[in-house]
């Protein structure tokens, strides 16, 4: 087992199509994980909320996260990120995030498009700061 550099692991997130799993809490206390699509931007890890969705009332009411990428093959790698969440509803960074994540994810739309469709069916941007990073490569 290695620990991951920053460019190691900052190259790990942004490998194909790896689907990240969000760690929130609920207003009960029960803990909720999700999968969700993802970009790594900057020193930000972003993402988009579907209106309504448990992982957005989550997040409005404690932005304290943690997400975790893994990679399915062997040798057996992760990270996890931890950091406080932003949530914005201004258009221009719902398109922005919703590109890339249609970039990264859908290929095959044109991400100006699936952009829109983000707006207007009220979604919400999401950016994690990345405040603390656990990662790991050559397990198993």
């Amino acid at each position: 087992m290695t620990t991951m550099t920053d460019r190691e692991w900052r190259a790990f997130l942004s490998e194909g199509t790896r689907l990240a799993h969000l760690a929130v809490t609920r207003a009960d206390g029960r803990p909720h994980v999700t999968p969700i699509c993802f970009v790594l931007d900057g020193d930000e890890l972003v993402f988009a909320l579907s209106p309504g969705s448990v992982k957005g009332k989550s997040l409005a009411r404690d932005g304290r996260v943690a997400v975790c990428i893994s990679d399915e093959r062997q040798p057996y790698s992760f990270v996890t990120v931890e950091g406080p969440a932003r949530l914005s509803a201004e258009p221009d960074q719902i398109r922005r995030v919703a590109a890339g994540i249609a970039e990264r994810y859908y290929p095959d739309q044109p991400a100006a498009d699936l952009a829109e469709s983000f707006v207007h069916g009220g979604f919400t941007a999401v950016r994690i700061g990345i405040a603390h990073v656990i990662a790991q490569s050559g397990l198993g």
